[in-house]
């Protein structure tokens, strides 16, 4: 799974929470069912795991020390949460080096 956030205006981690409010807010508006229910939750819980355990502050600086600038980072959501990672500017960016 991936997900995407707009980092255009934004530092990583309130795109994060910006995403997270928004994808809660839909769940509960839309009274969503099924196959998309699920999907809400995957991305829900995906993020909240994310906005708990990541080093925003390194991953900030390491975001900073790419050359160009991007518009949108993607956070890639393996089967484990642990194994998360995210993609910008073509470069991973392994979570593992950057959990609190």
């Amino acid at each position: 799974m991936e997900i995407y956030l707009d980092i255009s205006r934004l530092c990583i981690e309130t795109a994060a929470q910006k995403k997270y409010e928004g994808l809660i807010r839909q769940y509960f508006k839309a009274k969503v069912l099924g196959k998309e229910k699920v999907t809400f939750e995957k991305q829900i819980n995906a993020l909240k795991y994310f906005l708990e355990k990541a080093d925003f502050s390194a991953l900030r600086n390491s975001c900073k020390n790419t050359a160009s600038v991007e518009t949108m980072a993607i956070l890639v959501v393996p089967r484990r949460l642990e194994d998360m990672h995210v993609r910008l500017n073509n470069r991973i960016l392994p979570m593992g080096e950057f959990y609190r």
